[in-house]
């Protein structure tokens, strides 16, 4: 890492945005579970609307990284606390804040005195103090002993069986998880499988696990064969099962991933290979305001740039290089699951750089098998095809910025997480919004690249059954209600072979939206009828969901005109309701009061770093660089 770095929070942010945002936001509205249920729903967006249960082959769900509920768990069984009375959950089994804040005073606040009085880190107690107290905070529950045993007793929950087993707070659990109760509805939950892992833990007894319970999925299923949906970091699962059980494909109907984690993503590998982006410009214009700033506080980024400036350049690049080794190398360097997700360009470099010890051995092992696995992951779906048959599809995003957190966050198509290559399995592209070359050549034709001439996919592996989303994040995917349905086609319907069986409804090329809450929506539209409307507002309102429900129903996705149609039924449910869309004036006052701060803050910032660039305010009086 260069000395040109300079943010002592970014650490945090970037290693609690790689690994939480990275779980696939399948979660994300809880309420999902308790979405209306029309007395008589309608699947309209079906491709086979004659669904016959007892041909359809069962499913299993293989999720995201951090989509299973995981807690900690004492000797006895019972479930772990902190001192607030808190349990300890997935994603990092925080302590309390208060003893967050202890542990950082205790550690942190003498040599950070210190070394603000002497603008020098004597020892570099300062850096690795800090380094300590980000390793403890973040790290500390997922620690695991040199041959992948976890030091803590972690557990995700088990769902041995199909959902129709399950407890009602386990199914609506699951369904806040992944939108797919429609699924549910029309073949029986007895046809769905929810596949629960601990997160950070040992890929290969994970994957063990995933294919006992295909094989149970499989013997129960009405065609002797289940299919699997591996979702984000699902795909490396995929991959490792692939890899170790090849006769898994025996068991498989259809493989259809959904944003999958196939080559990892580039924001853990670079982290893990080289650390945190290399580039000034970006940390103080584009990393820190992106990451930080938001909501009420638009200033906030661009103020921490600043503060920033109070610590010698040296002290904060020494922070940040400690922090990430002591993070990996401490604490994370044997969960083999986060090996799996650095990318197979990133992995020997890493794997050298933590994995070089004897001690290291036995997880070495197991890494470098996977890595295998990654690097041959296009020859072992091809082998699933062409041996068993196995039908394989894949769903991906596109043209969403990645997080910028590595140096190579601008260099390459993606979803926000993850690099388009990794999720399409080879598809050709260049960066978001830039389009493919002059005079490019496409890969098959020019049948295979978007109207936008930014991806072609006759480059990737499945060219004739992946579909792309662009402008979808990766984060927001369960959002759009178009995936889902989508998925739940390939799921029920055996006639739906390529992206060319119904391009009139489901074409290989589609758009971002956010529909998950349709059916609430309506539903607490179609509530405001209570029999005391003017005639206006009634017609009005009912022209209204009928302009939404032809929208939802437009599996080829208008963002402008789905966005119209929901802005009109919002705007006759508050005129019904009597709600008032203007500010208050204190509201007023408070925005402008944020924008003209952040305004101010940002000015203040650039000026900063057109005079200083990554310079600490103390080192304009040193000869040193």
């Amino acid at each position: 890492m260069k000395k040109k770095l300079s943010v002592i929070t970014a650490i945090i942010i970037a290693l609690s945005v790689v690994l939480s945002s990275f779980s696939f936001a399948f979660a994300g509205n809880a309420d999902v579970a308790d979405a209306a249920k029309p007395a008589e729903k309608t699947y309209k967006y079906l491709t086979n609307p004659s669904v016959d249960p007892s041909k359809t082959s069962t499913a299993v769900v293989i999720p995201g990284v951090f989509q299973c509920r995981t807690l900690q768990y004492n000797e006895d069984g019972s479930v772990a606390k902190d001192s607030e009375g808190k349990e300890y959950s997935a994603p990092f089994f925080l302590e309390s804040t208060g003893d967050i804040v202890k542990y950082a005073l205790k550690k942190c606040l003498l040599p950070l005195l210190i070394t603000l009085f002497t603008q020098h880190d004597f020892n570099h107690s300062l850096a690795q103090n800090v380094a300590d107290t980000i390793g403890w905070a973040i790290g500390e529950k997922a620690r695991h002993d040199q041959y992948g045993k976890p030091i803590y007793n972690v557990k995700a929950d088990e769902y041995n069986d199909n959902v129709a087993t399950l407890t009602q707070d386990e199914k609506d659990y699951i369904y806040s998880q992944i939108p797919l109760q429609d699924y549910a509805n029309i073949v029986g939950e007895d046809h769905l499988y929810f596949f629960s892992y601990e997160s950070l833990s040992n890929i290969d007894l994970i994957t063990d696990e995933l294919f006992v319970l295909i094989q149970k999925a499989a013997k129960a299923s009405p065609t002797g064969k289940t299919n699997i949906i591996p979702i984000s970091q699902g795909g490396s699962l995929a991959n490792d099962l692939l890899a170790r059980h090849p006769e898994v494909g025996s068991l498989l109907d259809r493989i259809i991933y959904i944003v999958p984690a196939l080559d990892g993503t580039v924001l853990l590998g670079e982290i893990y290979e080289k650390g945190i982006i290399d580039d000034d410009e970006a940390l103080y214009s584009v990393m820190i305001p992106r990451l930080v700033s938001g909501g009420d506080t638009p200033w906030l980024g661009h103020f921490i740039t600043i503060a920033l400036r109070i610590l010698p350049n040296s002290v904060v690049n020494d922070i940040l290089d400690r922090a990430v080794d002591t993070l990996i190398g401490d604490y994370l360097k044997y969960c083999t699951t986060l090996w799996a997700l650095v990318p197979h360009g990133n992995y020997k470099a890493a794997a050298d750089k933590y994995l070089n010890q004897p001690e290291d051995a036995f997880i070495r092992k197991q890494t470098d098998a996977f890595y295998e696995a990654q690097v041959n992951s296009k020859k072992n779906i091809r082998y699933q095809m062409d041996t068993y048959g196995v039908e394989v599809f894949d769903i991906c995003d596109y043209n969403s910025a990645l997080y910028p957190i590595v140096d190579s966050w601008d260099k390459m198509n993606g979803d926000g997480v993850i690099q388009l290559d990794s999720t399409s399995i080879g598809a050709t592209s260049v960066a978001v919004d830039v389009q493919l070359p002059t005079g490019y050549k496409p890969a098959i034709s020019n049948k295979y690249i978007d109207k936008y001439a930014l991806v072609d996919a006759g480059s990737g592996l499945l060219p004739d059954t992946t579909f792309y989303f662009h402008n979808q994040n990766h984060e927001k995917t369960a959002n759009n209600d178009v995936i889902m349905k989508l998925a739940i086609c390939l799921l029920t319907d055996k006639g739906f072979t390529s992206v060319d069986s119904y391009p009139d409804r489901y074409p290989q090329f589609n758009e971002e939206r956010n529909g998950r809450n349709n059916d609430k929506k309506l539903a607490e539209l179609r509530a405001l009828d209570n029999g005391s409307l003017s005639a206006e507002d009634k017609a009005e309102l009912y022209a209204a969901i009928a302009e939404l429900e032809a929208q939802i129903d437009n599996t080829v996705v208008d963002r402008e005109k789905f966005d119209a149609a929901n802005s009109r039924c919002d705007a006759i449910r508050n005129k019904i309701l009597g709600i008032s869309t203007e500010k208050s004036l204190k509201d007023k006052i408070s925005d402008k009061f944020n924008e003209s701060l952040a305004e101010s803050m940002k000015r203040t910032s650039d000026n900063l770093y057109k005079t200083l660039g990554g310079k600490g305010f103390s080192d304009i009086f040193r000869f040193t660089k």
